[in-house]
């Protein structure tokens, strides 16, 4: 793939990632709208749920791309193996859907609803398989067959609800809640080339070397989501309280805006890597990582300027002027954020290299560190907050850079032998 190939898909994924957010939102001032507040706040819980677990599921997208880009520069069809690792996610998500219909907590979970509970289960069964089409086009590099699987799963959904609303039927959580599950079929429509480039029957690989590449992935996954989406979780059940955290919390989702902005190069990570392992130029894969440790410690420091300079007044006009954010913790916040998310494109690199409990020992180095900081740390809930951000990501930079310069060091003598 050419420079100006990849900035092209990297500039289709990214309208298509914005374009799902903004379908995303809709969707919920929707049901917000036809639903009644408690109902409401049942379809925020299911959805909380179904993309608590989408994002473990996600991680067999990487894998599958991995394999598809390889099988591509053999002249080949994805093996086999990408259905399995599919059924193994699916069985490990449907069991956690099972076990929380099971428990007391699903009257608050599901409102006592046996639809809604299956309804979540065929929600998860259906971002198994989106993930695995979207790792086959990736690695095949059909990207906009890719994009419009992005697209059209936020589509679908805004459309069904958008369609009650407009025909003022009457308030429904399992109509509310089969809006989640029909976006995740958002594949279906494009789903006519996967048949034919997947070997079905062939490829495959022992089930036990799959489970553990799955184990790893999705463990690294929920490792990384405690530094990322579930961080205002992890300080709240760390320091006991949430309260006097708001302007924090708050802060650390608007610093989060860098992340969005880097996914789609994230999403294009493994192919590349994958095609500069598979062809022997491990040495090229090694000075694009010191290229990007050195643009992102220069972003950082910009960033980081930005975010002291407009940071508040960035805090007032999203989220009112009750949330009064200091210039300095704007400033480390949005560095820190950069920093993450040159960890995760690095981190990206260890699925192309199949190193794979070299993510979950990058995360969890990351995750321990913070809940050290967290625990140990003085001064106020805000200031042991945004220490704890800012090692989390230190940590996982520090060691993402050194695991990867190992791992590709090691990669390259063995391919020289």
């Amino acid at each position: 793939m050419t420079a100006a190939g990849a900035a092209k898909s990297v500039g289709t994924i990214g309208a298509a990632l914005v374009t799902s957010s903004l379908l995303g939102f809709g969707l919920l001032a929707i049901v917000a709208r036809w639903l009644p507040p408690d109902d409401n706040a049942t379809f925020l819980t299911v959805w909380g749920l179904v993309f608590g677990l989408g994002s473990v599921i996600s991680a067999i997208e990487q894998e599958i791309a991995r394999q598809a880009t390889r099988a591509m520069l053999r002249g080949e069809r994805v093996p086999g193996s990408a259905v399995q690792l599919t059924a193994v996610a699916l069985g490990a998500a449907g069991l956690a859907v099972v076990v929380v219909a099971l428990l007391p907590l699903r009257e608050s979970l599901f409102a006592g609803s046996l639809w809604v509970a299956a309804l979540t289960f065929l929600a998860v069964g259906g971002f198994a398989v989106q993930f695995m089409s979207r790792g086959v086009f990736l690695g095949t590099d059909r990207i906009r067959r890719y994009a419009a699987v992005i697209v059209l799963e936020a589509f679908l959904r805004i459309l069904l609800a958008g369609g009650l609303l407009l025909a003022r039927a009457e308030p429904s959580i399992v109509w509310a809640v089969g809006a989640i599950v029909i976006g995740c079929f958002g594949w279906l429509p494009v789903v006519g080339p996967l048949r034919t480039q997947v070997e079905w029957r062939g490829g495959h690989e022992p089930w036990r070397r799959v489970s553990n590449r799955v184990g790893a992935l999705g463990l690294a996954n929920g490792l990384s989501s405690l530094v990322l989406t579930a961080f205002p979780t992890l300080v709240t059940a760390l320091l006991g309280t949430a309260q006097g955290l708001a302007t924090l919390f708050g802060a650390v989702t608007l610093s989060r805006v860098p992340l969005v902005l880097m996914s789609p190069v994230q999403a294009m990570v493994v192919p590349l890597a994958t095609r500069l392992v598979a062809t022997g130029r491990v040495r090229d894969l090694r000075a694009l990582q010191t290229r990007l440790v050195s643009a992102a410690l220069a972003v950082a420091v910009v960033a980081g300027a930005l975010g002291y300079l407009l940071g508040p007044w960035v805090m007032t006009v999203f989220m009112g002027e009750r949330y009064d954010a200091s210039p300095a913790m704007m400033a480390v916040l949005v560095g820190s954020t950069v920093v993450m998310a040159a960890a995760l494109i690095q981190a990206a690199v260890f699925i192309a290299l199949e190193r794979y409990w070299l993510v979950v020992a990058t995360w969890a180095t990351s995750v321990a560190a913070t809940t050290v900081t967290l625990l140990v740390s003085g001064g106020s809930g805000e200031t042991r907050g945004t220490a704890g951000f800012t090692v989390a990501a230190l940590v996982a930079f520090v060691m993402a850079t050194l695991l990867l310069r190992g791992a590709t060091a090691r990669h390259e003598s063995v391919s020289a032998t």
